[in-house]
């Protein structure tokens, strides 16, 4: 008698694996809730896919973000020793804060098109 569902296989493929990488995938089987380990193989094969993210963008936006974040300290504290502080150096900060927030938004965005 046959199990609903059940789909006769009968080709094969071999593959090499360390034993850290057969336990990375009994883990991630595991943890995706397979308990049979050609029935998780098979899917992840037809159906899964790998994602690469170059995160060197990211961190060029979070180095940017430092950077107009100590910008605006020292307004800061400049405002709260002499009560004033030139318009010149707010406006200069203002372009290059939405020049930052441009950067993170494009940054942003290429990344939730991968999701």
């Amino acid at each position: 008698m046959k199990k609903q569902g059940y789909v006769p296989c009968n080709k094969q493929i071999h593959i090499k694996l360390s034993e850290n990488e057969l336990r990375m995938i009994r883990n991630r089987m595991e943890q995706m809730g397979f308990k049979n380990l050609s029935a998780y193989v098979r899917k992840m094969a037809i159906n899964g896919y790998y994602i690469q993210v170059d995160f060197k963008e990211l961190l060029e936006v979070i180095r940017l973000l430092k950077i107009d974040s100590n910008n605006i300290n020292q307004i800061a504290k400049v405002v709260n020793t002499y009560s004033a502080v030139d318009g010149k150096i707010i406006s200069d900060m203002k372009v290059e804060h939405e020049r930052v927030l441009k950067k993170v938004e494009k940054c942003f965005d290429k990344y939730l098109e991968i999701m």
